[in-house]
């Protein structure tokens, strides 16, 4: 559904996406993927040696998309960075060129003289320099396998030649150019992070401005009391190690002011998601109710899952999920595994747990960075990698109760288990890429989209066969489990390799470069007649 709808619908939404770099790379992946996936199945067993195939195929997947992220920072960044700079004293040289003629008659003959000796000592460096951005450079020459690598190293690059475009009329025609991430040069030669979610994320409709609240009399008090005591100098040491030197707000002053900070900062948030589901004028009345009807589920996932990442973050609901997501942890193994951690054995292992994730939450509420400032990465990233695990813990939930009412739908309807993951499970687990990729398309994403689009569905079909299946031999004991692909399976991996070889032959051989629209409708269709066969061959 992803490979062939989703991806259809962005190319459909972008009017055609370029077919370059990171693209080609995560589709080549996806094809090879599975069909070391039909092999393995084809054996007919998945053992140790599955399982570290599996897991090592996308830790080479991940090795390579870093060494092309690598690559283009060594290497690309600089080669833009020279090119502008180059392009820049090109303007400059015209533009005072045209100065000195607009001067008058009286001084054309002085500045003719000065004009020659300039161009005569541009001439002089250009023949002494070598700019690789002049239409007339050759590249110097290279051993075979240096340029090989090089060229290599480029074609996976997730920013290719292509991507990125130059100020100026002239910037679509000139090497280098082009719109393939929706980004100005200036983005790329900084390297700023494009933010998908929060207040001023790509994906969110409302870009509104909140200005972090300054309250002068604590200021001036906290400044006047204390300046220079030990207490202080530890606070100093704490906002040091939490706020981000280049952050848009600090930490609280005290923590009365901390603790009023906190009440604001729930309630604007409260506020802003209300709204959003309220007042975004592309939601229809459907949308939503439904919404709606699922925000008691939203605020439990809010408050139990810590997300100090930008466009998510919000210092008091981090420091509040951090206390309460250990009381998450002990409800989620007593329904799952039916252990009660409350209590076990005369023991209140959650109350053990809970004091040290309460203290961190305090220190966070206290010298964390309010409004639209940023955690250090020293302390936003175990942070992250705790909230990810809370994350997984509900993606386990729900998807236990959404297989047991898909057991139950099938059961009163009648319809094997089969058909109803391959349509409503699909489709359902679906919505939530559709509805981003869409976006960030329309924002002119397409290309970052589309990356999504492939390299997802690589993480889920190696990691989730990988772990999974070491799990079940870690449940059972036995080492390797006999597996028989079913017949939709099979159907699955001819239509994903027939899916990836169209879109590679579209998109680099056929138009050099760019999936055109109706590209997107084929990817449809194809997508259709895998659910018609599949369907088919359940019935028969």
């Amino acid at each position: 559904f992803i490979g062939c709808v989703v991806a259809g619908v962005v190319i459909v939404t972008a009017e055609g996406v370029n077919c370059r770099g990171a693209l080609v790379r995560d589709v080549c992946a996806l094809m090879v993927t599975v069909l070391v996936v039909a092999y393995v199945l084809w054996q007919g067993y998945i053992g140790p040696h599955a399982i570290t195939l599996f897991i090592s195929l996308y830790l080479a997947f991940v090795i390579i998309v870093l060494i092309a992220d690598i690559y283009h920072r060594a290497v690309v960044l600089p080669r833009i960075a020279r090119r502008n700079q180059e392009l820049e004293r090109r303007r400059q040289l015209e533009e005072g060129q045209r100065a000195q003629e607009i001067a008058g008659v009286a001084l054309d003959q002085v500045a003719r003289e000065h004009s020659e000796r300039l161009d005569t000592n541009n001439a002089s460096m250009m023949s002494n320099t070598t700019n690789p951005f002049d239409d007339n450079y050759q590249e110097p020459k290279q051993k075979p396998i240096k340029r090989a690598i090089n060229t290599v190293l480029a074609a996976l690059s997730n920013y290719d030649k292509n991507e990125g475009t130059i100020d100026g009329p002239e910037s679509s025609t000139r090497p280098g150019s082009g719109g393939g991430w929706g980004i100005e040069s200036d983005d790329v030669l900084h390297e700023r992070p494009i933010v998908l979610h929060g207040t001023n994320g790509v994906l969110n409709r409302h870009h509104t401005n909140h200005q972090p609240r300054i309250n002068l009399e604590e200021s001036e008090m906290s400044d006047i009391s204390g300046q220079s005591s030990p207490y202080r100098v530890l606070e100093d040491s704490m906002d040091q190690v939490c706020v981000s030197p280049d952050g848009l707000s600090y930490s609280a002053h005290n923590w009365v002011g901390a603790m009023y900070d906190a009440k604001q900062e729930l309630y604007g948030h409260a506020r802003e998601t209300w709204d959003d589901i309220v007042d975004n004028e592309e939601n229809n009345k459907l949308d939503k109710f439904l919404l709606i009807c699922e925000l008691p589920f939203a605020f439990l996932r809010k408050v139990t899952v810590p997300i100090p990442c930008e466009g998510y973050y919000c210092r008091a609901l981090v420091a509040l999920s951090m206390f309460l997501s250990t009381f998450w942890v002990g409800l989620y193994v007593w329904v799952q595994h039916e252990v009660n951690l409350f209590w076990y054995k005369g023991t209140s292992y959650i109350g053990l747990v809970a004091i040290p994730t309460s203290i961190i939450g305090l220190l966070l509420l206290r010298y964390a960075p309010g409004g639209e400032g940023n955690l250090t990465l020293l302390v936003s990233a175990p942070i992250a990698l705790y909230g990810f695990v809370m994350a997984a813990t509900w993606i386990d939930t729900i998807a236990d109760h959404l297989v047991a009412v898909l057991d139950f739908l099938g059961i009163i309807f009648r319809i094997p288990g089969s058909i109803m993951g391959l349509t409503i499970l699909a489709w359902g687990n679906s919505m939530g890429d559709l509805s981003a990729d869409v976006t960030m398309a329309r924002k002119g994403l397409a290309n970052m989209a589309m990356t999504a689009c492939f390299a997802g569905p690589v993480f889920n079909i190696l990691i989730g066969l990988g772990m999974g299946f070491s799990t079940l031999s870690s449940i059972t004991g036995e080492p390797e489990t006999k597996v028989t692909p079913t017949s939709s399976t099979i159907v699955g991996i001819v239509f994903n390799v027939i899916n990836t070889a169209m879109l590679i032959i579209t998109g680099v051989f056929l138009n050099r470069g760019k999936i055109p629209k109706t590209y997107g409708y084929a990817a449809v269709a194809l997508y259709i007649v895998y659910v018609v066969t599949c369907v088919w061959l359940q019935l028969a």
